[in-house]
């Protein structure tokens, strides 16, 4: 219950932050599944697919930072924290359709599995309401473990 109390205040705590600076947090989800992965040891596939849930915190300059638990499905299931951050174009790189803006964005982050685990990200972030957007991606897994390295994860998230 503690626990729970103490991450219900800085929760608060952050929002409050977060408006006075003039950014915005929101929630953070995503689910990524591997478009390419060597074989692991034993000839064995390694990770298939990551569900990632967290917060972001965005600044008025379009820099984000986020956070939160990483769940990876694979031959093994496994848990951990990750951490990252995503530069934003300043205005909307296209619009599809009518009233729905998408920007581009390029990041980089770290996952603290068995092994760290460190990657680049590029993808688009499609306004779809005033207070969600969706988020479509690509991330290179490098870690000096086979089990993680070179893995090619195209995913998609949402926020809120």
């Amino acid at each position: 219950m503690r626990s729970l109390l103490l991450a219900a205040l800085m929760l608060v705590s952050a929002h409050t932050y977060a408006n006075d600076q003039g950014g915005q947090i929101a929630s953070l989800i995503t689910f990524e599944s591997a478009a390419a992965r060597p074989d692991g040891r034993d000839g064995k596939d390694n990770v298939t697919s990551i569900l990632n849930a967290g917060m972001e915190f965005t600044t008025p300059e379009n820099i984000s930072f986020h956070g939160g638990f990483t769940f990876v499905l694979g031959e093994t299931f496994e848990s951990a924290i990750h951490l990252g951050t995503r530069f934003y174009s300043a205005s909307p790189a296209l619009q599809i359709f009518p009233g729905l803006p998408m920007w581009s964005y390029i990041g980089g982050g770290i996952s603290f599995l068995d092994e760290t685990v460190f990657y680049p990200e590029a993808g688009f972030r499609i306004a779809t309401s005033d207070v969600s957007r969706v988020d479509v991606f690509i991330k290179i897994l490098n870690s000096d473990d086979e089990t993680y390295d070179k893995h090619i994860m195209v995913g998609a998230g949402l926020t809120f």
